[in-house]
């Protein structure tokens, strides 16, 4: 096939640059895919139950090791901090939307509603 008949698109794959792009593009699509398939069955279906009146509520997070400050400077962006027990880390204030963000985090391995939920722990 000449040259100038071949279309932009199989010049640019022949490009070395273009290739790699594309699998650097290939690699973080694969990686959040990922992500959203992890995440779907972290929340337990309670979480968000009782909700206070500007619709926030309660949750604690289970992490599969002690939480350090990063992980807690992380859960902070989605609600307060009320404490840690182990490798639960108690959050209170928490919008449905920090909840998603939160499953979306590889190193969490569940969110479930709070065991002691009082009105005043919240």
């Amino acid at each position: 096939m000449p040259r100038e008949r071949q279309s932009l698109a199989f010049r640019a794959l022949r490009s070395p640059t273009i290739r790699r792009l594309l699998i650097l593009v290939l690699l973080i699509v694969a990686y959040q895919v990922w992500l959203t398939v992890q995440a779907s069955g972290k929340v337990d279906p309670a979480v968000g139950d009782e909700r206070d009146m500007r619709g926030r509520f309660s949750a604690d997070v289970e992490l599969g090791f002690p939480p350090e400050r990063y992980h807690i400077l992380r859960m902070q962006k989605h609600g307060r901090i009320a404490g840690t027990d182990g490798n639960v880390v108690h959050l209170r204030g928490v919008a449905p939307a920090g909840v998603d963000a939160l499953a979306r985090e590889y190193w969490i391995e569940r969110i479930v509603p709070p065991e002691d939920e009082t009105p005043a722990a919240r």
